[in-house]
């Protein structure tokens, strides 16, 4: 029977009345526990596939808990990567949108201002001399034209008395000297037209480089005038009124060039006007870009660390997920496993009166091997333990590591400031040597450097040492700010 199969495999009868011995129980022992040693080996038993379970259930936890400290290194790696990126951009911005940088610039574009209205007004004037200069040539020319007529008039008046003279002496033969008389006076005035327009266009290219020869042709045709105005006195009431109409028409060309002249004034105001608009709009403008690309960049920034720390929270939510379910498996199979003993104590104790010693001296190998069990799974949980402390040492080394890089980054920034004003003071010397050297107005360049050394002195620098830099020896920018 199965009884007698399962003593047999034990060692032999079990004599239950003690006739064998201590002999007997002794190599019953011995076989025990050889049995027990060789069970020990198997790996398709019960307690083999559990003790199986168990070292690959170690296994695999150590496999997980190296995947996620490699993947914890991973992670530290990236925020610190991204932390000093997020730095260095945000050093970037802080330089470029600094207020230092955009008053300097502002006080630069206020020379370049002031100096292309010196420019304007230097040009104006230029123009104004030209105007002027053009509107000499053209009196000039005006007198000579009338100077010109005078003479001409009064030599047909001369010629004009001698025909009279010599009308009643020989009259056909004056006429025919009078017709080639005149022929030759129209040649000469023909001659003297062509000889008048190439002397107005000689004038006009000597006029550029010879003012002083020009002033003493007025000085001398005013003169001439005076005595033409003198002789005109003489003549007729019919010259008299056409001197008259000349010189209406004279006074109203100079009234509609007045007029033109005013005109031209106003159009020229008016186009400088609409250029000054155009130049405040386009400031304007680039002032609200700016500021625009500045609220955006912010916002993204604080996009991306909200994003980041919901992506750490879920994480930490996943983490803590998987852990609950771990125990929980870990509960339902120990109680499994309970219930199982509890079933197998419940099925030995409906056995025949005969096996009780038997299944006395099974029940104790069956505590041993639970209690071999047992402290198994205290020392995989004193492990386990221990491996959590490992993780705390390792998170505390890794804070107290990125706190000290922060340090060391905040060092380093701060630095980077000092060589940054450093920097700044330079470039601003610079420019301020390089505008002065093109003639511009380096006064509000100055001053703002002025005041923003005073700012710096204020913020960083003690009073006493603020007032030890300001007694200290004049350094090449204090000696050109006093310039």
């Amino acid at each position: 029977s199965d009884l007698d199969r399962i003593r047999g495999s034990v060692g032999g009868t079990v004599d239950f009345g003690g006739s064998s011995g201590a002999g007997a129980r002794a190599s019953a022992k011995a076989l025990h526990d050889q049995s027990l040693a060789r069970s020990k080996t198997w790996g398709n038993t019960l307690e083999g596939s559990r003790r199986k379970k168990a070292e690959d259930r170690k296994k695999k936890l150590e496999v997980e808990e190296f995947d996620r400290q490699k993947v914890d290194a991973e992670e530290a790696k990236i925020q610190l990567d991204q932390r000093k990126a997020t730095i260095e951009r945000a050093n970037k911005l802080l330089y470029d949108e600094s207020d230092r940088i955009k008053s300097f610039h502002s006080k630069m574009m206020m020379c370049d201002v002031l100096a292309e209205r010196e420019a304007q007004v230097g040009l104006k004037g230029e123009l104004k001399k030209l105007e002027q200069i053009r509107e000499d040539r053209f009196l000039e020319m005006e007198k000579q034209n009338y100077r010109r007529m005078l003479e001409r008039e009064m030599k047909e008046k001369e010629t004009k008395e001698d025909l009279s003279k010599m009308a009643s002496k020989a009259q056909k033969h004056q006429l025919a000297e009078y017709k080639e008389k005149r022929y030759r006076e129209i040649e000469d005035q023909m001659l003297e037209g062509e000889l008048l327009r190439r002397k107005a266009i000689e004038d006009l290219e000597g006029e550029r480089n010879a003012e002083h020869g020009r002033r003493t042709q007025a000085v001398n045709a005013m003169q001439e005038t005076q005595k033409a105005n003198e002789y005109l006195k003489q003549i007729k009431a019919e010259d008299a009124l056409r001197q008259q109409r000349e010189e209406e028409k004279i006074q109203e060309y100079s009234v509609r060039k007045e007029k033109m002249l005013h005109l031209r004034k106003a159009k020229e105001e008016e186009v400088f006007q609409e250029k000054q608009a155009q130049r405040n709009l386009m400031i304007d403008a680039q002032s609200k870009r700016l500021s625009e690309m500045q609220n955006d960049e912010e916002e993204r920034v604080e996009k991306q660390v909200a994003e980041k720390e919901a992506s750490d929270e879920a994480k930490r939510l996943a983490k803590g997920e998987a852990q609950r379910r771990w125990g929980d498996d870990i509960q339902k199979s120990r109680a499994a496993q309970i219930q199982r003993k509890a079933a197998n104590r419940q099925r030995e104790r409906a056995e025949d009166a005969e096996t009780a010693v038997f299944l006395g001296e099974w029940c104790k190998v069956l505590d041993k091997q639970e209690q071999e069990e047992i402290e198994a799974k205290g020392l995989a949980a004193r492990k386990l333990s221990q491996e959590h402390k490992k993780q705390v040492e390792i998170a505390r080394q890794r804070h107290e590591s990125g706190k000290r890089q922060e340090e060391h980054v905040s060092i380093h920034a701060r630095k980077a400031i000092e060589a940054d004003t450093v920097e700044f003071h330079q470039y601003a010397e610079v420019a301020i040597k390089n505008y002065a050297s093109e003639g511009k107005n380096v006064i509000p360049l100055i001053k703002e450097l002025r005041e923003f050394r005073k700012r710096v002195l204020q913020e960083v620098v003690p009073p006493a040492a603020a007032a030890a830099a300001e007694s200290a020896p004049p350094t090449p920018m204090r000696a050109l700010s006093a310039t």
